[in-house]
């Protein structure tokens, strides 16, 4: 939004006396007159859903009239929707996810860690968590809500710094047939405040002489009936302070580069000088330029009656600065009360008759106590003693009657139909939600641990379509911060950030629709400690990180003192590392020499074994030369012998012969005992 000064209104700002003010006011009537009937139906439901939120013991009449059977004075309201709602709602607070972007390819984790840091950082900066919360409880009560992301000025008049809001269903009006949950297909919605001069001026910089001539006092108009404010009586001191944000199409520049099928919107920098594009035409002649005309929406603010601003919305981003978290929603149906909704709707009639149910049996349980009395007239003093409650009332009798003469009526027994029939109107109430008694931990039955986990898993897997569409509404979320992020904090308020300058793609549109995606991530107050939550689950799994990492990222008192003490501990573990070292290589050494030592006592005494072995084998060798030696000695005699004997006869031939190999025969033993003996 543009600076304003006395007579000259400058761009965004509108002239009151230009026509253009009565062009805008008929368009918002328009749109006001095409959706009001549809969502007027949806904020009544809506406040219904409220008020059974929040146990209003009035809402038998508001519903179902005054008349009754049963007493006034037993109209009370036993809640048992808020714990089924409030368990759905403390599941994602307990289990709440951080905005984070993913690089597309392995070159962009440094932008993809410069654009989380910066997400983080300005999240924390606006409490967005509970924001977020707050949203997804609204939704769950009525079906519908708003999470607004808008610029503030106060504390930094040149970037501004980004803040969330919660804003739920009496408080806008939106689009009766949008489908898509990003709002691409949603031609306006409308947001009413009620602030006064001193916020008014903070809201629209520049504008202050302006308003201080608007006068207060609400200025009803009738339009959003059921806000909260209208309840004041004491509005006379604000302002009806509108937001109307439209659809449309505003005029840009596409680059084309034919070589490469690549097609870019050419976005002029303040700092870039006024024939940039000449430039980089004449450096690459083969670029095309196209004009087109791309969707955006555009915001007109009023005060009062008074169009005072029409043009690009704060955030100067073409999405609305809105994400829509909803709980159940069905674009098709007709009935625009059936189209949204959210948790209680279904759960409303159940806790009515839960109620009604349970007030009948006190008044039964209270009639007990005095159910009546039948006795003749004059039997008692005064017939009013009958009407007394409570313990120890007195029915005083006149003189000659008995307590014979009056007679108790017995009051009825609470049925125990009407007992089980409570506890199954309390079970419905249960099953409709779809929160089973496993997630309330008021489970009764002797069930394994196991089981139990089981069943909260499957109680769970019934609210999954809720939880996704709150994860979906926070990726909207996440990209509406990180476009504006881009286009408003300046170069200097990112590097304040950052502690460093921004990757060089951080500021351009291309990066962020090729180079990285926005998701959830485990829930951390920083994004060092996201960071930390990283380290410590990769150490767990076995990755080798080292402590120094985990130290850096933690969050702990006297950080330095505590990096001294480890280094100085590792410098001792390395001292011991190394002596332990020195000495294991001293006994490795004198193994060494050992078993060297053995080797050669080993070698000698395989030398000596086989000196013996030659030793032996020689005395083998002499002892055969011996025996074969003795053998031919013996033949020789033998063969001496037959020579002298030649001149006998054959018989005494024959047994000379026989006689020899008896002698041969005879001495074989004694040559065996001899090779035996030497080892052979």
């Amino acid at each position: 939004m543009g600076s304003y000064e006395q007579g000259n209104f400058s761009l965004g700002y509108i002239d009151p006396s230009d026509v253009n003010a009565k062009n805008l006011k008929q368009m918002k009537d328009w749109f006001y007159q095409s959706n009001y009937t549809q969502q007027s139906a949806s904020w009544m439901q809506a406040a219904i859903d409220k008020r059974f939120k929040a146990g209003d013991q009035n809402l038998h009449n508001a519903l179902y009239g005054s008349s009754n059977n049963y007493q006034q004075q037993y109209r009370f309201f036993f809640n048992l929707i808020r714990r089924h709602r409030d368990m759905i709602e403390g599941f994602q607070r307990k289990n709440r996810k951080s905005t984070i972007t993913l690089p597309v390819h392995e070159n962009d984790d440094d932008l993809a860690d410069d654009y989380n840091k910066c997400l983080k950082w300005s999240e924390d900066r606006d409490g967005y968590q509970e924001y977020q919360s707050q949203a997804f409880g609204a939704a769950i009560d009525t079906g519908m809500s708003l999470l607004h992301l808008y610029p503030d000025y106060t504390l930094d008049p040149i970037s501004g710094d980004l803040f969330s809001d919660c804003v739920q269903s009496p408080n806008f009006l939106i689009d009766s047939f949008f489908r898509k949950q990003d709002l691409t297909d949603c031609n306006g919605i409308w947001r009413r405040r009620w602030v006064s001069k001193v916020e008014a001026k903070n809201l629209l910089k520049g504008y202050s002489k302006e308003i201080d001539k608007m006068k207060t006092g609400g200025m009803r108009d009738g339009r959003f009936p059921l806000q909260a404010e209208l309840q004041n009586a004491n509005v006379n001191n604000l302002m009806i302070y509108d937001e109307f944000y439209y659809r449309t199409t505003r005029e840009g520049t596409i680059v084309l580069d034919p070589k490469t099928g690549e097609a870019v919107e050419w976005e002029q920098d303040e700092s870039d000088e006024d024939d940039m594009m000449e430039r980089a035409l004449a450096q690459q002649p083969w670029l095309q330029i196209k004009k087109v005309q791309i969707p955006t929406v555009k915001l007109c603010i009023s005060i009062g009656n008074q169009e005072v601003y029409d043009g690009p919305n704060l955030l100067n981003i073409d999405p609305y600065p809105f994400a829509v978290s909803l709980c159940h929603y069905e674009p098709d149906m007709q009935n625009p009360v059936l189209r949204c909704m959210g948790v209680i709707r279904n759960m409303r009639d159940p806790q009515f008759l839960y109620n009604m149910r349970k007030c009948i049996e006190l008044e039964i349980l209270q009639s007990q106590i005095n159910s009546g009395w039948i006795y003749p007239v004059d039997a008692v003093v005064d017939s009013k003693a009958f009407r007394q409650t409570g313990q120890g009332f007195l029915v005083p009798l006149k003189a000659g009657k008995t307590p014979a003469d009056i007679q108790r009526i017995e009051p009825a027994a609470i049925p125990q139909s009407l007992l089980e029939l409570s506890a199954s109107l309390a079970e419905d109430i249960t099953k409709i939600s779809g929160v089973n008694e496993e997630l309330l931990g008021s489970a009764t039955d002797d069930k394994a641990g196991i089981l139990a986990v089981i069943r909260q898993g499957a109680g769970l897997v019934t609210l999954q379509t809720i939880f996704d569409r709150n994860d979906y509404t926070q990726r909207i979320f996440g990209g509406i911060r990180l476009q504006a992020i881009r286009k408003n904090f300046s170069k200097g308020k990112i590097r304040n950030i950052l502690g460093k300058d921004a990757d060089p793609r951080f500021f351009t549109s291309h990066s962020q629709k090729y180079s990285i995606t926005v998701e959830e991530g485990n829930y951390s107050t920083s994004q060092r400690q996201m960071e930390l939550q990283q380290l410590l689950h990769f150490k767990e799994i076995g990755m080798p990180i080292a402590n120094k990492s985990i130290i850096r990222a933690a969050f702990i008192s006297n950080k330095k003192q505590v990096i001294e003490d480890m280094e100085a501990e590792v410098q001792q573990q390395q001292q011991a590392q190394q002596a332990e070292q020195q000495q294991a290589q001293q006994v490795d050494q004198a193994k060494m020499m050992e078993s060297m030592s053995k080797a050669q006592m080993n070698k000698a005494k395989e030398q000596e074994l086989f000196a013996s072995a030659q030793e032996k084998l020689a005395n083998i060798d002499q002892i055969h030369s011996k025996a074969e030696h003795e053998k031919l000695e013996a033949d020789y005699n033998i063969v001496k012998m037959m020579v002298e004997l030649e001149d006998m006869d054959m018989e005494v031939y024959r047994k000379s012969w026989e006689m020899a190999q008896a002698i041969k025969q005879a001495n074989k033993p004694q040559q065996q005992e001899a090779l035996t003996g030497a080892g052979v």
